[in-house]
C-alpha cells in the first residue's frame, strides 16, 4: 500500500487529505477507530494521500497516556507524514480565524491553517468546534467528518453505500438499542417533555439506516402552528451531514405535504446538525427555555417561483437521481451556455420505457454555486464528502473537457409532473431538449403558476 502512495501520479500532483490525529489516539475515540482504519485503506487503494503531521504522530507514539491505553497506531497505516504545521500568520488569525489562547486553539488553527495555505485540500475531522471555525473562515466545505469521508471514498471506488430513510412505528422502534441510545444521550437531557412527545397522537419517528443498522433518527410531532422536528440525532460513529440530511429532507417533505411550516429544536452541542440546518435554508429564531436553538423553515411554494429577470433551465436527470432523497450536487461538462449561480433548475426524466413519468418535469433545485474543475485533484476536492460519481466516471468526464460542479439547494418534487409533450403543444418549448435548455422569459412567465412543490 505504501508504494501506491509513493508512486501514484495523483498523489504526486498534490491532492492530500489531512487527518486530525486526535481521531486515532484521543481518549474516547476507540469506537471510531475502525472507520479511520478503513479510510486509510480506501485512500491508499484509490491513490489518495492520507496525511498526518509527523511531529504529532511521533509524539503520540511515546505519549504515556496513549501507551497506557494500548492504542495501536499501526492499524491506521498507510499514512503520509508531512512536515510540521505552523500557525497561520497574525494577519490570517485576525482576519479569518481567532487568537490562539490555548494549546487546543493552536492545534485546531494549525490544521485549518494547512487548508488555507493549500498544504492539504481536505481535512478529516469530527470535532464540531473545528467545523464551526472552518465555516467562519470560509473553509467549511473542505472539512468533512470520518463517516462522510468513508462513504465518499466508497462512492469514488464505484461502490456507493445505500442509506434508507423510513418511518418507524412508535413505540416499537424504541426497543431498538441504537434508537434508545441516541434519544438518551442527545435528546432526553435537553427536553423534559420528550416522553410526552413520543406518546402524542400523530408523532412519527423517521429512521435512517445503512446495512440494517440505525444511524440517525428524527422525531416529528404535530404542534400548534405546524410540525416540529423535536429530536434529531445520529450515532457517534455516523456524525456529519450524510446521516442527518435525509432525515431533515423527509421532514420537509412531510411538512410540505401537510401545507405547514417545519420547526426544528436542536441542542447547542449538536454542531453538525446546527451547521446542516443553516445550510438547508432554515432561519434561526432564538432559543427555547431549555436552551435549544429554534430553526424554522416556512412553507416555501414561492421558492420555486422565479423572480423577475431570473433565469431558469430545463435539465435532464436520470431516474436513479430523481429517486434519491437528496440531490445537492450536479456534475456536467462545462460549456459557454450553462446555468449559473442563483438560477432555477427544473429537472426532467430522461426518456425511459419503464418510467411512468418519462420525459416529464418532476423536481426543482436552485444553484448555490458553480465551480470549474480542470483536473482530477480539483474535481475530487470539489466533490469531497458527497455520494456521487465514481473516480472512473470523473476521469471520463474530464477527458471531454472541464467539468462544472454545481452545488444545489434541493427544493423538492413538483406537486404535478409537467409532461414535456404538453409544453411543446402549448409553445412553451419548441422540442424535447437534448441537454440543458434555458427557458425564455415569456415561456417561464407562462409556466410559473404551475411550479408548485409537492
Amino acid at each position: 500500500m505504501s508504494k501506491i502512495l509513493k508512486h501514484d501520479p495523483l498523489a504526486d500532483r498534490g491532492l492530500r487529505l489531512l487527518l486530525d490525529p486526535y481521531l486515532c489516539f484521543g481518549p474516547g475515540t476507540e469506537p471510531i477507530a475502525p472507520t479511520i482504519a478503513a479510510i486509510a485503506a480506501r485512500s491508499a487503494a484509490l491513490g489518495l494521500a492520507l496525511c498526518v503531521e509527523k511531529r504529532s504522530w511521533t509524539e503520540a507514539g511515546s505519549d504515556p497516556d496513549v501507551v497506557r491505553r494500548g492504542v495501536d497506531l499501526s492499524r491506521f497505516e498507510p499514512l503520509t507524514r508531512i512536515a510540521d504545521l505552523p500557525l497561520p500568520s497574525a494577519r490570517d488569525l485576525k482576519a479569518r480565524f481567532m487568537p490562539a489562547r490555548s494549546e487546543l486553539d493552536k492545534t485546531d488553527l494549525r490544521l485549518l491553517g494547512a487548508l488555507h495555505a493549500r498544504r492539504a485540500e481536505l481535512l478529516v475531522a469530527d470535532d464540531g468546534r473545528l467545523h464551526r471555525l472552518a465555516k467562519r473562515a470560509g473553509l467549511g466545505a473542505r472539512v468533512i467528518t470520518p463517516w462522510d469521508t468513508l462513504a465518499w471514498l466508497d462512492s469514488l471506488a464505484g461502490r456507493p453505500r445505500e442509506l434508507i430513510v423510513a418511518e418507524a412505528e412508535l413505540p416499537a422502534v424504541l426497543a431498538d438499542p441504537a434508537v434508545a441510545r441516541m434519544l438518551a444521550e442527545d435528546c432526553e437531557p435537553f427536553d423534559p417533555y420528550l416522553t410526552v412527545r413520543l406518546e402524542a397522537a400523530g408523532s412519527r419517528m423517521l429512521v435512517a439506516s445503512e446495512g440494517g443498522i440505525t444511524i440517525a433518527i428524527g422525531l416529528l410531532v404535530p404542534e400548534a402552528g405546524g410540525l416540529t422536528l423535536a429530536a434529531l440525532a445520529s450515532a457517534d460513529t455516523a456524525r456529519g451531514h450524510r446521516a442527518l440530511e435525509p432525515i431533515v429532507a423527509a421532514a420537509l417533505t412531510t411538512a410540505r405535504r401537510l401545507r405547514i411550516a417545519l420547526t426544528a429544536l436542536v441542542p447547542l452541542h449538536q454542531d453538525h446538525a446546527l451547521l446542516l440546518l443553516d445550510q438547508l435554508g432554515f432561519e434561526r429564531r432564538g432559543r427555547d427555555r431549555h436552551g435549544r436553538e429554534i430553526f424554522c423553515h416556512a412553507l416555501d411554494d414561492a421558492a420555486v417561483r422565479p423572480a423577475a429577470a431570473e433565469q431558469a433551465w430545463l435539465l435532464p436527470l436520470d431516474a436513479a437521481s430523481h429517486d434519491s432523497p437528496i440531490r445537492n450536487q450536479l456534475l456536467r461538462t462545462s460549456s459557454a451556455h450553462e446555468p449559473a449561480d442563483g438560477n432555477l433548475l427544473l429537472f426532467y426524466h430522461q426518456h425511459a420505457a419503464d418510467q411512468i413519468r418519462s420525459a416529464s418535469i418532476t423536481a426543482a433545485a436552485r444553484i448555490t454555486s458553480v465551480q470549474q474543475a480542470r483536473n482530477l485533484p480539483e474535481l475530487l476536492a470539489l466533490t469531497a464528502g458527497r455520494d456521487g460519481a465514481s473516480m472512473t466516471r470523473q476521469r471520463e468526464m474530464l477527458d471531454a473537457g472541464m467539468v462544472s460542479v454545481m452545488d444545489l439547494r434541493w427544493l423538492g418534487r413538483l406537486a404535478r409532473p409537467l409532461a414535456l409533450s404538453a409544453l411543446i403543444e402549448r409553445g412553451i418549448i419548441a422540442s424535447t431538449p437534448a441537454g440543458a435548455l434555458r427557458l425564455e422569459p415569456d415561456a417561464l412567465h407562462r409556466l410559473a403558476p404551475e411550479l408548485v412543490l409537492a
